[in-house]
């Protein structure tokens, strides 16, 4: 496979952090002898050159590990504001002169980088400014945007700091051109399921997961058809996103 974001002035920027509610210190905890943050890398890096991709964290001490993590493997990271991470993602473009951003969240390690290729290549064809995909799995989805629009769209929040809900954000067709991603492979489009990393139970399904395949990812399709065969372990979720009643989602235009 051969990566093409080495064909264009675009970057993955992993936007992760230790600290945690619901799953403290996620970022570093053991699949099957490695990090988290660690196999999250490994398995986008199967399609994408490692200097294209970027641990996006933020500056509290909280995060020093992960620093620290990036520095002993010799990944691209950048620092910044630890609830803005629109500013952050903007600086971040500004360091590695980035033109395209791939988003991915920390605790996404099966990320599928199959798809996510598609999805980049997708979005140069169209001259999107955004492009999300809602047919996979949560947990296994990316997004992209442009830097230009991203940073159009920071400048009109009503509060920076609420940027923290950044696709909701950017998923403004009335502001943006807005580009979805579907899938043509049938068997991907199981949108219900959930494979991210957000408590104690999708921890140890995804270590399941890894210890079935020994350590190995297969591809997306023979995730799923595994989990199929294991409904008692499958994670079912409502796609329905609502944001907590005290975010502000209005912009200062409006």
């Amino acid at each position: 496979m051969n990566p093409i974001l080495n064909k264009s002035n675009a970057y993955v920027f992993i936007a992760v952090r230790m600290k945690s509610s619901r799953l403290p210190l996620k970022a570093m905890l053991d699949i099957f002898g490695k990090p988290l943050l660690l196999r999250m890398i490994e398995r986008i890096a199967e399609s994408i050159s490692l200097s294209k991709i970027v641990i996006c964290t933020s500056t509290n001490s909280q995060d020093d590990e992960i620093e620290h993590f990036a520095i002993r493997h010799k990944f691209n990271y950048f620092r910044g504001a630890e609830m803005d991470v629109m500013g952050r993602f903007i600086d971040a473009a500004k360091k590695f002169d980035a033109e395209t951003i791939v988003r991915v969240t920390g605790d996404n390690p099966l990320t599928d980088p199959v798809v996510l290729d598609k999805m980049i290549e997708f979005h140069l064809n169209r001259q999107a400014e955004y492009t999300f995909t809602n047919d996979l799995p949560v947990g296994t989805r990316a997004e992209i945007i442009n830097v230009s629009a991203l940073n159009r769209i920071y400048n009109q929040l009503s509060d920076p700091a609420y940027s923290e809900y950044m696709t909701s954000m950017l998923k403004r067709p009335d502001r943006l051109e807005v580009c979805e991603f579907h899938v043509h492979n049938k068997n991907l489009k199981r949108p219900e399921l959930s494979v991210t990393v957000d408590t104690i139970a999708d921890i140890d399904l995804v270590r399941d997961i890894y210890f079935y395949f020994d350590g190995c990812l297969p591809t997306l399709e023979e995730i799923i058809v595994w989990l199929d065969k294991n409904p008692s372990k499958r994670i079912i979720v409502n796609n329905n996103i609502t944001l907590p009643e005290k975010v502000d989602c209005s912009f200062i235009t409006d």
